[in-house]
């Protein structure tokens, strides 16, 4: 470990699957996205150094939460480590997977172990407890097209709660709500990017559902 830098978990951008590319949200089973992840490589370095070269993508836990029909949104504050999303709109709550996250099985890292500890991580760190009734990986974010989209890829899990989140634990989450469907397309253009690209397949999920 390089002394005194935060050390987070990357995969290696040419050398992820066809399936993965392009910009947008695309829809994968979990051991779909392990093994991608596991062809690509796993690597482990200074999130300095990541954040600025877009040979690796850092990879990203983005939970989305859901209560019945509604959506958990929040505002991204000043607080928040990443100021390229400072004011933004989000219905996705994770963050970097870091070296303490790391899971081993033998010489190998248990990636699916090491995403689910950074994610439990993450939300208590950012919401304190939340009651979880079901859990559901379905897929991964890419984005070609800004400067923090080519550097990070986002797994992307829809958690279910059986009760509306108590608060607040960290000062980069603010304005919680719960909101609609129809809520999140009026505004947008006040979400940020991949918060934007989920909505198109929560759409066809609501009207697949309808349709049943």
């Amino acid at each position: 470990m390089i002394e005194g830098k935060r050390m987070i978990l990357a995969t290696s951008a040419r050398d992820l699957p066809a399936s993965f590319s392009g910009t947008g949200f695309h829809p994968a089973t979990t051991a779909e996205a392990l093994c991608g992840f596991h062809q690509a490589g796993l690597w482990i370095g200074p999130r300095e150094m990541l954040e600025q070269d877009p040979s690796f993508r850092q990879i990203i836990p983005y939970v989305v939460l859901r209560l019945g029909d509604k959506f958990v949104r929040y505002t991204r504050t000043p607080a928040g480590g990443e100021g390229r999303l400072h004011g933004r709109m989000s219905i996705g709550l994770g963050g970097h997977i870091d070296l303490p996250d790391v899971v081993c099985a033998g010489e190998s890292v248990d990636l699916d172990a090491t995403i689910g500890r950074a994610t439990e991580r993450e939300l208590q760190e950012e919401l304190g407890d939340v009651d979880v009734a079901s859990r559901e990986w379905i897929g991964v974010l890419t984005d070609d097209d800004t400067e923090v989209g080519r550097v990070h890829i986002g797994v992307v899990a829809v958690w279910q709660l059986s009760a509306a989140p108590a608060g607040i634990a960290e000062d980069a989450i603010g304005e919680v709500s719960l909101c609609s469907l129809a809520d999140l397309e009026a505004d947008s253009d006040r979400l940020e990017t991949w918060s934007a690209m989920l909505l198109p397949y929560f759409s066809a999920f609501a009207e697949q559902r309808a349709a049943a």
